[in-house]
């Protein structure tokens, strides 16, 4: 399994995921941000080329490698949401050129508690030949992912609820104020810790994953539903 691999995007996951990458082969990683970084003309010619930029720029950023992508490349979308990035790259990318699309659910502060192994992947092997998905698939299975085979329709309705749900709550608590305290109760303490998992991340990660999943609006409609029905049966009792 000894390649080369590219990351595009090294932030806090793209820092992540070249580490893990590491033990199989060279890793390169480009962030225009980071001039210390490699230049995108040498990381796009690796031999898989995962993609760990921000949603919003994603498509920007695919066009941007266009013009020095190498053709045996295989390119792999890793943002939180799938619907969106597998239409761009369908759009955008050569018709022969190799792609799948996925997102590790799981980040820095999860692995930095408990590491990698045991942790999952969705895996969406839009436009690979049979050899390539079996390579994919041994890679995530080697770093010891549980890999979930799927589509991007799927992926994006289920993230919905367990991530653009739970995230919508975390930073809800995190503009009530909510903190530790002395009185308080195991379920209190439970929603303290979906806060300070949520609010670590970038604001740009949550209005990202709330705007481009397309079934997280409905989501978010149903529970501010949910709770003003609630509101109405304690008043009325």
């Amino acid at each position: 399994m000894r390649q080369t691999y590219g990351v595009i995007g090294y932030g806090r996951f793209g820092k992540l995921w070249a580490n893990s990458l590491a033990q199989f082969g060279r890793v390169l990683a480009h962030d225009k941000g980071i001039p210390s970084c490699s230049p995108l003309a040498n990381v796009a010619k690796s031999d898989i080329l995962f993609l760990a930029v921000p949603i919003s720029q994603f498509e920007s950023s695919v066009q941007e490698l266009l013009p020095v992508l190498e053709p045996k490349t295989i390119v792999v979308d890793m943002c939180s949401v799938k619907v969106y990035p597998t239409e761009v790259l369908q759009r955008l990318l050569p018709q022969e050129q190799a792609f799948a699309t996925t997102h590790p659910l799981f980040g820095p502060d999860s692995v930095a508690e408990s590491g990698i192994k045991g942790k999952k992947i969705v895996f969406c092997p839009i436009r690979l030949s049979e050899d390539q998905e079996n390579e994919l698939h041994t890679l995530f299975a080697t770093l010891g992912l549980g890999v979930i085979v799927t589509t991007p329709e799927i992926h994006d309705e289920h993230m919905a609820r367990s991530q653009a749900l739970v995230h919508f709550l975390g930073r809800a608590f995190g503009e009530l104020g909510l903190t530790e305290q002395e009185i308080s109760t195991p379920d209190y303490e439970s929603l303290l810790r979906v806060k300070a998992l949520t609010n670590n991340d970038t604001w740009q990660l949550f209005f990202d994953m709330q705007r481009f999943n397309p079934f997280a609006k409905k989501i978010r409609e149903e529970l501010m539903k949910s709770l003003e029905k609630l509101n109405e049966r304690i008043l009325s009792v």
